[in-house]
């Protein structure tokens, strides 16, 4: 393949660039974080994935944020009231605080930020906003906030709060193309640079209207694999490290100057089915059969697969809620749960008529082979690992799998542009508030979210009604309905609840804090890490 010149030199000066920031920022007041997943987009818009959102609590602050124990906090909003018939919300905001480019933060920008999410539907944080009616603005520091039935999630959401004389400017049909470089928001840190598959720089806002950053930069530097990423860390040209390799950790606790720690997480790993009932999807018809699904579920020894990929780091998965959010978790009964039992498999697909064929490969009821494609991201070697011990397990009770490695962007265009998969391996994470995941599994037209395009009325009727029940215990035992729906139907067999495993130079920073208690540092439930750790 051809290359230019010109590439090779603008590649070299980035490699320079690069050897310089981290020798450079050694000696300054400068948090080096090390990742091997950058963000997808600093545009709210845009950006799905968990680097973007983990960089939008550093930009951005959100009306209510969330502290260390999972409480509502006032940060934009000072203090706020509820009316008695719990559809207006009161929001009094403080004064004084100033966007990164100096100009006033009203109430205005956040009517305009809300109304912007709710009208295009786009991006992780329109969901949060269901059930807003209107919003007006009394004066500029006041936002009421009218829902069309009690919302009990208002509290617990995190969508930034956007200048509206910078968004504004953007017409709503260019949102999904807008960058948002260089993205102006009202957090504890501001847009540096971004030199995309290298770094993001940025740097405290000294004008901060809260705890200022007791360090003058993060910096967030991709890593190609977590070999180097663990190397950089061990050496002291990074301060602390994300999604390292749990094989890792063993070795990395060892360092008298290193904290590891593997910690229970907000997200999950799903084998992830084509439920699209349509005839526009090019998924395998038979996976339109729960028994299928269910039977898959009991064909995987997912201990083993955990035991392989991750060390035993995490725990078996189940129902679509992680335990990690004790109070909204649904744990499947004896007689509802499924195990590895490849035995109870066979029998369901022989009693489902699906029978084996010549080439002991099951076959249904017109001679069409069990035969799906399993869709892995290239960039995870745990995910290929588990797919190839998934092909094992399913071809031992009679199904076949094709395996297909792809990256990221491509399986995003096979999921959502042309729902061209049998099944794929991914994952998701979550917030405090259970509507984010639940969401992901209602009908694809109402949300957007959903990757397997599975669709139940009741499970959509129930999804709106514990948006508005204010009496927790009434609302759990509506989201503990939703997650034995999704059990029983098994859109996803959900393979393991996902450990953190991030690692932290205490020899270059102290005040380092896991949030929760025996949480991670990073990727948890606030920012609070980036701003109150102090260099040495």
């Amino acid at each position: 393949m051809f290359v230019s010149p010109s590439f090779r030199i603008s590649k070299k000066l980035g490699l320079i660039l690069l050897i310089a920031l981290l020798a450079v920022s050694a000696f300054s007041t400068v948090l080096k974080v090390g990742w091997t997943v950058e963000p997808d987009s600093v545009s709210p818009f845009i950006a799905y994935n968990l680097p973007a959102a983990e960089v939008f609590l550093l930009l951005y602050d959100p009306l209510v944020a969330l502290n260390d124990q999972e409480e509502p906090a006032g940060k934009i909003a000072e203090t706020w009231e509820l009316s008695e018939d719990q559809l207006t919300w009161t929001f009094n905001l403080h004064e004084g605080i100033r966007w990164h480019d100096g100009e006033p933060l009203t109430a205005e920008d956040v009517k305009f930020t809300y109304e912007l999410f709710i009208n295009t539907g786009l991006g992780l944080f329109s969901g949060f906003l269901n059930g807003i009616e209107s919003i007006e603005c009394p004066d500029d520091f006041t936002v009421m906030i009218h829902t069309a039935e009690p919302k009990a999630n208002m509290l617990m959401g995190n969508t930034p709060i956007l200048p509206k004389h910078i968004w504004e400017t953007v017409a709503e049909e260019d949102l999904e193309l807008w960058e948002n470089e260089p993205a102006v928001g009202s957090g504890a840190f501001a847009f540096l640079e971004w030199r995309k598959g290298e770094y993001l720089r940025l740097k405290a806002n000294a004008d901060y209207f809260f705890d200022k950053p007791k360090v003058e930069e993060v910096v967030f530097i991709l890593f190609a694999n977590n070999d180097t990423l663990a190397q950089a860390l061990k050496t002291g040209e990074i301060s602390a490290a994300v999604n390292i390799n749990p094989m890792q950790l063993p070795q990395l606790s060892q360092s008298p100057n290193l904290l590891a720690v593997s910690s229970p997480g907000y997200g999950f790993t799903q084998l992830a089915f084509n439920c699209w009932e349509s005839e526009d999807s090019k998924g395998h018809p038979a996976l339109l059969d729960k028994r299928i699904r269910q039977a898959i579920d009991w064909a995987l020894d997912k201990q083993a697969i955990l035991d392989m990929t991750y060390l035993g780091q995490g725990e078996v998965g189940t129902t679509l809620i992680p335990p990690i959010l004790q109070k909204w978790h649904y744990k499947p009964g004896d007689s509802e749960l499924r195990v590895y039992n490849p035995e109870k498999a066979n029998a369901l697909l022989d009693a489902a008529g699906y029978l084996m064929g010549n080439r002991k490969i099951r076959v249904d009821s017109q001679g069409n082979e069990l035969n799906f494609r399993l869709y892995l991201r290239s960039s995870n070697t745990q995910e290929i690992k588990a797919g190839q011990m998934i092909k094992k397990y399913l071809q031992a009770v009679g199904i076949e799998v094709s395996i297909e490695t792809v990256d990221d962007g491509l399986l995003m265009d096979l999921i959502y542009a042309d729902a061209e998969f049998d099944m794929f391996i991914w994952g998701w994470g979550t917030d405090v508030d259970p509507t984010t995941i639940l969401n992901v599994m209602s009908t694809n037209e109402i949300f957007g979210l959903s990757d397997c395009f599975y669709s139940n009325e009741e499970y959509d009727r129930l999804l709106s009604l514990q948006a508005s029940q204010m009496d927790v215990t009434q609302r759990q035992e509506t989201v503990f309905a939703m997650q034995r729906i999704l059990y029983e139907d098994s859109p996803y067999a959900i393979l393991f609840y996902d450990n953190e495993f991030q690692a932290v130079r205490t020899d270059l920073f102290s005040g380092w804090k896991r949030i929760p208690e025996k949480g991670a540092f990073f990727f948890t439930i606030n920012a609070n890490n980036y701003v109150t750790v102090t260099p040495k």
